[in-house]
């Protein structure tokens, strides 16, 4: 009995040594099969397709229509977008802001004056105008042509995104034609205009277009900020352009340079140069000429976010707009803009009339003032516009007429529905 059980026990004893030999040979080879899979994939991650693919699988472009902050992906909880103050007093300026459970925006009385002086007083300069010299007219012209080149190839384009880099002449004369648009300091430009990007249609965004047409387009610069946006111009970083000299230097001397540069030098050249009289130099070539300026960016934070086709992004604010790329100098194709901020031409189509901004970024780079031009590459484009878009982008002459055939007969039909044809 007793050896019965010794040959029983060790029969079981081999049974289990025999599995454990099966499950470490499976195991083994699960690995190798493993490892032979990620060795294969490594080889191959540097194509574009699959560098794509993993960086943009889990993007919710299914979400449905929905604009909502939860659907933007832009929610306070959503890491990718949480932003940790780095200093003690940034953090209890968070701690404050979060606190302001019922804010009330409040008008600011000087902001909302400014406003209406400078816009009456366009309405000034326009009926001047009719009644002005022709140079005048011609000198108002270029004027509000190389200021807005100053805001979109120099505050947007350059120091916002960083789509290219700019040699020092190059950054100076940038820095020259935006002082004359006037729109405060570059520094402060960009500051706002990145976090209008990276929080875009939420608290945080500083003229966001859910709070309506008017508030996204004026209504910002008169009301108090969220809080919310108050906390972000806290930790977003700015160490490049702190780094800047010439940016730097425009903030600082911002006020004098202002009254040199926006105001006096426009207004004195008609008086000096062909005698047009003071006063309708300072209403047209000032609060006329600003003020178109003003409104052209106007344009693009409001109905840039909301009357026009999405071909990139479906569930964001921001559209395709041509008649705010023809006012605003190429700017308005801003549903590609929020999507591939970094691309130097803001847009995928259209030509130099409609895109000005590129036109004078690529005669820069030609001339080597403009260097490292970041752009997409059209796969990108195309994989993102299938992938997220509303389809209006596969409306073009490229794409309509891809699977179209004139009738039977025509040697484009598909093979399978030519065979199914022939059955009937």
């Amino acid at each position: 009995h007793v050896m019965k059980m010794s040959r029983s026990n060790k029969k079981n004893h081999d049974d289990s040594s025999t599995k454990n030999l099966s499950s470490i040979t499976t195991l083994r080879r699960k690995t190798t099969q493993i490892g032979q899979a990620t060795e294969a994939n490594n080889n191959h991650s540097d194509s574009a397709y699959e560098d794509y693919n993993s960086k943009t699988k889990d993007l919710p472009c299914d979400r449905g229509s929905s604009t909502s902050s939860s659907s933007l992906g832009y929610n306070e909880e959503n890491a990718v977008y949480r932003e940790i103050p780095k200093t003690k007093d940034q953090q209890e300026a968070v701690a404050s802001s979060m606190q302001a459970q019922d804010f009330k925006p409040e008008i600011r009385w000087p902001d909302l004056v400014a406003q209406l002086y400078l816009h009456l007083g366009a309405v000034y300069g326009f009926y001047l105008l009719f009644s002005a010299k022709s140079q005048t007219f011609m000198w108002l012209v270029l004027a509000v042509w190389v200021s807005g080149i100053g805001i979109t190839a120099g505050a947007h384009r350059l120091w916002s995104h960083k789509s290219y880099n700019a040699s020092l002449p190059l950054r100076i004369v940038l820095i020259f034609l935006f002082t004359i648009a006037g729109q405060r300091d570059a520094y402060t430009w960009a500051l706002d205009h990145r976090i209008h990007h990276k929080f875009s249609e939420t608290e945080a965004d500083p003229h966001n277009a859910k709070r309506g047409f008017w508030f996204a387009h004026v209504g910002w610069l008169f009301l108090t900020p969220h809080p919310k946006v108050a906390e972000k111009r806290k930790v977003i970083d700015m160490s490049d352009l702190e780094n800047d000299g010439v940016v730097m230097f425009q903030r600082k001397w911002f006020i004098p340079l202002f009254a040199l540069i926006s105001i006096g030098l426009p207004v004195l050249v008609p008086w000096h140069f062909w005698g047009e009289s003071l006063w309708k130099s300072f209403w047209i070539c000032f609060n006329l000429r600003f003020t178109t300026t003003l409104n052209a960016a106007f344009f693009v934070n409001s109905v840039a976010h909301m009357w026009g086709s999405r071909p990139y992004d479906k569930n964001i604010s921001p559209v395709e707009s041509r008649l705010v790329s023809f006012m605003a100098l190429g700017e308005g194709w801003h549903n590609y803009h929020h999507v591939f901020p970094w691309d130097y031409k803001t847009g995928e189509f259209g030509s130099y009339r409609l895109n000005i901004t590129t036109a004078f970024i690529d005669f820069c780079a030609k001339l080597g003032l403009a260097t490292g031009l970041k752009s997409v590459s059209p796969d990108m484009i195309k994989r993102r516009a299938m992938k997220c878009g509303d389809g209006s982008r596969f409306l073009s002459d490229e794409y309509a007429h891809k699977d179209a055939v004139w009738g039977y007969g025509d040697r484009d039909i598909p093979k399978d529905d030519l065979q199914e044809l022939k059955r009937m």
